[in-house]
């Protein structure tokens, strides 16, 4: 029994001392896939530029930016610069009211009249319909004017709240019936966050997230303030077709989608979610749990429905998905000139953010991210 204990051992030792260059080789191969598919991304005309940031088990994969920050200037993008990441706020969004309710400030079960008693049906729409796209408030921006109209100036809180109120339509569906994506239900949160608080969203997120994480180059967006490192965003009609793009106030998307931010930052702030040292427990469970119907229905059946075609649920600020086997919490973010994406795949400990300068038809982060996902999990290419 001795000799096979000390060859098992030895056989222990060895193979521990093997694993890690195996595991380093490894990982330096893939993070030169990664490399050359942002590369190749660049060159295709898929954006100006880009901001990746892949994390593996807490530790940069490959952190490296490309291309251009101003196409007019020819100012390369650097691990500093700082892009508009839009939707991406709406997580934010949610772990500021998910707080909240954990230090018993509000609770996701309010009624909307609660704080707004004035706005329309607010007595039959809570705030957890409101998180979970079920509360069947229209969703602005697919009005024909409402960039035209609203994105130019700078909006206060009641132009907003009055904007909302006259649109054509108000509800798409009876509260908590279906599913459909509003911008209009999370601006409204970010207001809710700000009653409760007594103070202003930007505040709110700095204090409670940004400085706390160490996120030094992520704020609630300011066009008039001078941030170091702000690159250009650009609207395109394909790849390669670039041209700047039109001016929105970021007093236009408020809670829904004004924050700027960068890669690493954005990845910094996965680890602390995912991590358990940004929520509570149970603030993170809710989270990531899908959100449901009055009926008991799932929103991935919702979602699946207004799609034609079988799609993940939708927890609180979070798509719920899967990509070839592995667990999937991610979402994506688009405004004017920018577009974003950032997932974690929690059984694999991978965080994976690209930020690009651009938006339209063939471009942005969103395929790009994808093509980097199936790299860093090692699964075949999409066919294309």
């Amino acid at each position: 029994m001795r000799n096979v204990f000390v060859l098992f051992c030895a056989s222990t030792v060895a193979t521990i001392a093997v694993a890690p260059a195996a595991y380093a080789a490894d990982d330096a191969a893939i993070a030169a896939q990664i490399d050359q598919s942002a590369r190749e991304a660049i060159a295709a005309g898929e954006a100006p530029g880009l901001q990746v940031a892949v994390y593996k088990n807490g530790k940069p994969l490959l952190v490296k930016s490309y291309g251009s920050a101003d196409l007019e200037l020819n100012a390369p993008v650097t691990d500093d610069s700082v892009f508009r990441i839009g939707s991406l706020t709406k997580q934010f969004t949610t772990a500021a009211l998910l707080k909240l309710q954990e230090e018993g400030k509000l609770s996701l079960d309010d009624r909307l009249s609660k704080y707004f008693p004035d706005f329309p049906r607010a007595a039959d729409i809570t705030l957890l319909e409101m998180l979970h796209h079920t509360s069947g408030l229209h969703n602005y921006t697919d009005e024909p004017d409402a960039f035209t109209r609203l994105g130019p100036v700078t909006q206060t809180p009641e132009d907003m709240l009055r904007y909302f109120k006259t649109m054509p339509k108000l509800l798409d569906f009876e509260p908590g019936t279906n599913w459909n994506y509003s911008n209009t239900a999370y601006y409204i949160l970010g207001l809710v966050v700000e009653k409760v608080e007594r103070r202003p969203l930007a505040a709110v997120f700095k204090e409670r997230f940004f400085a706390r994480l160490d996120m030094q180059h992520t704020a609630l967006d300011d066009e008039a303030e001078i941030v170091p490192g702000r690159v250009e965003g650009y609207a395109s009609t394909g790849p390669g077709k670039f041209a700047n793009a039109p001016f929105i106030s970021m007093t236009v998307p408020g809670g829904a989608g004004a924050m700027r931010s960068s890669a690493t930052d954005l990845v910094r702030r996965n680890a602390a979610l995912f991590g358990g040292k940004l929520l509570s427990p149970a603030s993170y469970q809710a989270m990531i749990a899908p959100g449901r119907l009055k009926a008991g229905e799932k929103s991935g059946a919702a979602i699946a429905k207004a799609s034609g075609k079988p799609r993940g649920d939708y927890g609180m600020g979070l798509f719920i998905d899967d990509l070839g086997g592995h667990p999937k919490i991610s979402h994506g973010g688009g405004i004017n000139g920018f577009n974003s994406s950032l997932s974690e795949f929690p059984r694999d400990h991978i965080s994976v953010a690209v930020l690009a300068n651009t938006i339209g038809k063939g471009v942005g982060a969103g395929k790009i991210a994808q093509r980097i996902e199936r790299i860093v999990l090692e699964l075949p290419s999409e066919s294309k």
